[in-house]
C-alpha cells in the first residue's frame, strides 16, 4: 500500500465487514514534516467515495481540501484559467464544477482512520499457494492471505514480481521539481487574494522555456494567519538542451532555487513572484530530506496483462497505471480501481468464482489504464508548448473522464 488507493480499499473491506491486513511501507501516516508533500486535482473520482467509506469518514470529506474556508467565505470555487506564461493570455478555463485541490497529507490521515496499519515493512517476495498468497517482508515477518492487491505505488514492487522487465517506467525528457513553500503575510496575500489570479491553483505554459508551472494552496489551516499558509510550487520542465535534465538533478536544492530564480522573470505573476520570493531557508528540512527534489517524469508506457495467479494477485491505482501528472488522473482513476475492487472481492465473498472475477477486474484495469496513460503522455506534450496546448486532450477534453467517442477523437 502507498497511499490513498490501498486506504480506500481497507475502508470498502472494513465497511463490508471482511477481514484484512494492510501494509504499508511508510513509517507513519503523517507527512506534515516531510518534504514530500502535494496537493492533487480531486474530481470525477470522487463519485466512488460513499462505496468505499464509512459515514463517519465521509462526513469530513469536506476537509480534504486544500483550503477548506474558501466555500464557506467565498462561495463554489471560480472556474480555473490556464494561461500563456509569457504573457498572461488565457488559454482555456477549467471548469470548476466537482474539482477539489485535496491535500495528500490531508487524504491519507482521514482515510486511516480506524484501520490497523502495518507501518514501516517493505515487500521482498511473493509466493502464491492453491488458495493462498504468503508475503514476505524485509525486516523477515511474512502475511498469509487468500487475496493480495498491490497497491505499492508507480515503481511496485508487487508489478515487478509479476512482470519482471515489463514492469518497468519509462523515462522522458520532463524534469518535475515539485516543492512547498511559505511567504511573510503581505506576499502570501498577494500570491492568494490578488483578484486576478485564481484563489486556490493557478497554471500556466511557456512556450520559449517549454515548461509548466503550477502554483497552488497546498494548507490554509488559519484563514486569519497568512504567514502559516502552505503554497505548492510545480515546475515541470522539457529537456529541450542535451544535458539539461541531468543538470537538474545533479544540484543541491539551492542551486535549483537558484536556477528558477534566473528564470522567474521571464514569467508573469503570480508565477514570477512566487519564485523570485522563495525565503532563505527553504532548502532546509529537518529530516534531512531534499526540500526541492528534482524527479524524471516517468510512466508505464506499454502496459501489459499480468498473471494474477487464478485470482489470488492484482495490482491498484499507479501500479496498475503509472502515469504522467499534467491532467490530474492518476488520484481519481486510482479511486476507480478501489471502489471497483472492493465490489469484486465482495462478490468474491458472497460465492463468486474468484479467479473469473479478479481476471475481469483485471481487463477493466488494463484497458482504461492503457488509455489513460495514453492520454497523459499527450497532455505531457502539450501542456509544454503553448504552440501544440490547443491539440491537446487538457484543451479539448477538460478535466472529465473520456469516453471512447472522445479518444478516438484526440487521438
Amino acid at each position: 500500500m502507498n497511499g490513498t488507493t490501498g486506504l480506500l480499499i481497507a475502508q470498502g473491506l472494513k465497511k463490508s465487514g471482511i477481514a484484512f491486513e494492510i501494509y504499508e511501507r511508510s513509517p507513519s501516516a503523517d507527512s506534515s514534516q516531510r518534504a514530500r508533500d502535494w496537493s492533487m486535482a480531486l474530481h470525477w473520482g470522487s463519485n466512488n467515495f460513499e462505496s468505499c467509506l464509512p459515514e463517519e469518514v465521509l462526513s469530513k470529506i469536506g476537509a480534504l481540501q486544500c483550503d477548506e474556508h474558501y466555500q464557506d467565505l467565498h462561495g463554489p470555487m471560480p472556474d480555473v484559467p490556464y494561461v500563456d506564461g509569457a504573457t498572461g493570455e488565457v488559454l482555456m478555463h477549467i471548469p470548476s464544477t466537482g474539482l477539489r485541490r485535496a491535500s495528500r497529507r490531508k487524504m491519507r490521515n482521514l482515510f486511516t482512520t480506524g484501520l490497523d496499519i502495518h507501518w514501516g515493512v517493505k515487500v521482498t517476495s511473493i509466493d502464491v499457494a492453491e488458495t493462498s498468497v504468503t508475503v514476505t517482508f524485509e525486516n523477515g515477518t511474512t502475511a498469509t492471505g487468500t487475496h493480495l492487491v498491490g497497491a505499492d505505488g508507480a515503481r511496485s514492487i508487487v508489478r515487478t514480481t509479476l512482470l519482471g522487465d515489463k514492469a518497468a517506467l519509462t523515462p522522458l525528457p520532463y524534469t518535475l521539481v515539485n516543492f512547498k513553500v511559505s511567504y511573510p503575510a503581505e506576499q502570501a496575500r498577494y500570491l492568494k487574494e490578488t483578484p486576478k489570479f485564481h484563489p486556490i491553483m493557478n497554471f500556466s505554459t511557456h512556450h520559449e522555456h517549454k515548461s509548466l508551472c503550477m502554483l497552488a494552496n497546498l494548507d490554509i489551516a488559519d484563514k486569519d494567519r497568512p504567514e502559516t499558509w502552505v503554497f505548492q510550487l510545480f515546475y515541470s520542465v522539457y529537456e529541450d538542451e542535451p544535458g539539461q535534465q541531468a543538470m537538474l538533478l545533479g544540484m543541491t536544492d539551492a542551486e535549483r532555487i537558484a536556477w528558477m530564480k534566473s528564470r522567474a522573470h521571464m514569467w508573469v505573476d503570480p508565477y514570477k513572484s512566487a519564485t523570485e520570493w522563495i525565503p532563505e531557508g527553504t532548502a532546509r528540512f529537518a529530516d534531512a530530506t531534499s526540500q526541492i527534489p528534482a524527479d524524471v517524469c516517468m510512466l508505464w508506457r506499454d502496459p501489459v496483462p499480468w498473471d494474477n495467479h487464478k485470482g489470488r494477485i492484482t495490482l491498484a491505482g499507479d501500479a496498475a497505471h503509472a502515469m504522467t501528472p499534467h491532467r490530474g488522473q492518476g488520484l481519481n482513476n486510482a479511486i476507480q480501481d478501489a471502489a471497483n475492487y472492493v465490489a469484486v472481492i465482495r462478490k468474491i465473498n458472497d460465492g463468486a468464482d474468484c479467479a473469473a472475477e479478479i481476471t475481469a477486474y483485471d481487463a477493466e484495469v488494463l484497458e482504461r489504464g492503457k488509455r489513460e496513460i495514453g492520454i497523459s503522455y499527450v497532455s505531457t506534450v502539450s501542456t509544454h508548448d503553448v504552440i501544440k496546448f490547443k491539440d491537446g486532450p487538457l484543451y479539448k477534453m477538460g478535466i472529465k473522464r473520456p469516453d471512447a467517442e472522445v479518444v478516438a477523437a484526440a487521438a
